[in-house]
């Protein structure tokens, strides 16, 4: 049972090279299909093909759920005619499914949003979904690299 990590588009550049090619970002973060898109032009985006978790049924059924807690017409959590935050729903109803798993284990990991986005944080904590900022993950990733 270990804690992996789901992460936004706007943690992977402040992370820095070192972080993202150490072991612990290899065994235990991922990003959405979505997240990786987002990232497509950016120098590292090749070395998340391997961390890209693409989008499965589950993830449709709880992105359902959650896109309804989302008021009509608000523009907070995504904005699609601006071109804002498409992934950002889908990183929480992620979380959701893989928290969730359809066959559930005695031993299953508990996934986190690193994120540094707000509107991100509060849907995650409606949902009860873990959410990390990312000078936290950067911590977390030291203290597994470097233990004292």
């Amino acid at each position: 049972m270990s804690t992996m990590y789901l992460l936004d588009n706007n943690v992977l550049g402040t992370l820095g090279k070192e972080r993202r090619e150490s072991s612990f970002f290899r065994e235990r973060c991922r990003v959405p299909a979505e997240v990786a898109h987002e990232a497509r032009r950016v120098a590292y985006a090749k070395t998340l093909d391997a961390l890209t978790i693409a989008m499965a049924p589950d993830v449709l059924t709880q992105l359902v759920e959650v896109m309804k807690t989302v008021p009509v017409g608000s523009t907070q959590l995504i904005d699609l005619y601006g071109n804002k935050g498409a992934a950002d729903p889908i990183l929480v109803a992620m979380a959701l499914a893989l928290n969730n798993p359809a066959v559930p284990s005695l031993f299953s990991d508990t996934w986190v949003i690193v994120t540094n986005d707000k509107d991100v944080h509060a849907k995650a904590l409606e949902f009860s979904v873990g959410t990390l900022l990312p000078k936290e993950l950067a911590d977390v990733i030291a203290e597994a690299s470097y233990p004292a």
